[in-house]
Parts: C-alpha cells; structure tokens; sequence
C-alpha cells in the first residue's frame, strides 16, 4: 500500500509542478503534504481539496500547503476559508508587469490565460477571489496603453463605428 500512496503523491506533485513554479522546498512542502493527505485518506479520513480529473491519471491538488497533520471535522472548516493570497494587489500589478496572486508566479504582461491554464479559474472568478475591482484590467498597464495606442494608430475605433453605422443602414434599408 505505502508504494501506491509514494506512486500517487509522485503523480500528483508532478501535475501540480507542471503547472505552478516551484522552489526546492516548496516542492518537499508539497510531497510531504500530499503523501500526509493521501495517508489520511486511507485512514478514513477525508481529503483537504483533492480533484482527480477524468483525463487518465493526471491528478492536482490544489492549495495543499500547510501542515501535514492528519485531517479531522475542524480540518473541514478550515477548508471553507480560501487560502490567503501569495501577494497583496499592489504588488499583483505593477506597471510594467502583473503577478498571479494565487501561485506568486511574475514577470507576465497578462494573467488571463495563465489563470484559466494553471488554476482553471475565469477572470471574473479570479477577480471576486481577490476583491480586484471590475474596471482592473488583468493585465500590466504599460501593455493596457500600448495596445491601446496601436489600436488608434490603425484607426479602430473610427472603422468600428463606421461598420456599425453600416449594418444599422443595411437593416433599415431592407
């Protein structure tokens, strides 16, 4: 059985690495954490927040830091409170690049695919988690302007309300 459980934590943690940029240490965190979880689960116990996906044997745990104490009932309520954010917002979204609030991975221009690829989460899912206002872009606001500044440079405003004003004369006129 202890082989099963060591084959288990190496598939999970192997899932969860491949997805979230880790130290050395948080990398032992995890094994020690997932095998103690999956220990307890043998045991009876029940499981912190352990997904399995359909898709053959790729498995993660989300959010399993912390202590590899066995699980009991206050481990449950403990499980309803969600996991503090790795950074505060000021430190998410710098001008120049933004920061995932959940794994503290940097360094990105746009946090919108790596939310959905890494923590299947939507923006507006993310954005409610965190309290980010709605009007925040996901996005580092020198990239924001940037594109912003393109767009005007081809003229897309202009050639959208002019396509617009187009179809609502095609729709009268027929």
């Amino acid at each position: 059985m202890s082989t099963d459980l060591i084959d288990l934590t190496a598939d999970i943690v192997i899932a969860h690495a491949s997805v979230t940029e880790m130290s050395s240490n948080d990398l032992l965190k995890e094994i020690k954490t997932v095998y103690a979880t999956l220990e307890a689960l043998t045991r009876g116990g029940k499981a912190l927040t352990l997904e399995i996906s359909d898709k053959g044997r790729k498995a993660s745990a989300k959010k399993m830091r912390g202590s590899a104490e066995p699980l009991t009932e206050n481990a449950e309520e403990k499980t309803a409170i969600p996991p503090a954010p790795a950074m505060t917002i000021e430190e998410a979204f710098k001008p120049d690049q933004v920061a995932c609030m959940i794994c503290g991975k940097t360094g990105m221009k746009t946090l919108k695919r790596h939310i959905a690829s890494a923590h299947d989460l939507k923006p507006g899912q993310y954005k409610r988690r965190f309290k980010i206002p709605k009007d925040q872009p996901l996005a580092a606001m020198e990239y924001v302007e940037q594109r912003r500044r393109i767009a005007l440079e081809r003229g897309l405003g202009e050639k959208l309300a002019a396509a617009r004003e187009a179809k609502k004369n095609k729709q009268m006129g027929e």
